[in-house]
């Protein structure tokens, strides 16, 4: 009996992944614009009080000093990360679900991203192209992982908490 239900919960995330993932290239292809347009700012403004110099052309950043643009693309804002931590929040069951903590998280992890893409166009300005290399393709997906085991790891332990009070 405990395995058929290790086996169902298994397959239960599984059948999130696969449905958030699906959900988040539609919502990409079909709103991914205005929202790469809003990050793009975001980057742009967070690269301005880096002390960056940059210009914001649609959803490129460009920086004048390397001749160089960087495309913000609707992979850039962070949905995956997101759709896995709303999957894995949804499918865990002893999770207790609490809006407002979810909106922690995701708000945690949006933050987080726009951090990852700044500092990655900043590690590129500063360092050059390997550096950037790197933090975009290895660091900085790790430190979102790790926020999401971190942010679902907290309310586990607080919602097996609340379950022995």
């Amino acid at each position: 009996m405990k395995r058929d239900s290790v086996i169902f919960n298994l397959l239960l995330l599984l059948g999130y992944l696969i449905g958030f993932s699906i959900v988040v290239l539609v919502i990409g292809a079909k709103f991914g614009k205005p929202l790469v347009l809003i990050e793009a700012k975001n980057v742009h403004a967070l690269l301005s009080f880096l002390g960056v110099s940059n210009t914001l052309l649609g959803n490129m950043i460009y920086l004048p000093g390397e001749r160089l643009a960087f495309e913000i693309t609707w992979q850039c804002s962070g949905t995956f990360t997101l759709s896995l931590y709303t999957a894995v929040y949804l499918a865990f069951p002893r999770i207790r679900r609490n809006v407002r903590e979810w909106i922690i998280g995701a708000s945690v992890i949006y933050l987080l991203n726009l951090l990852r893409v700044a500092i990655a166009i900043y590690l590129y300005h500063r360092s050059g192209e390997g550096v950037f290399n790197l933090f975009h393709y290895t660091i900085g997906p790790a430190i979102l992982f790790g926020a999401v085991v971190i942010l679902l790891g907290r309310l586990l332990v607080k919602s097996l908490r609340a379950q022995q009070d």
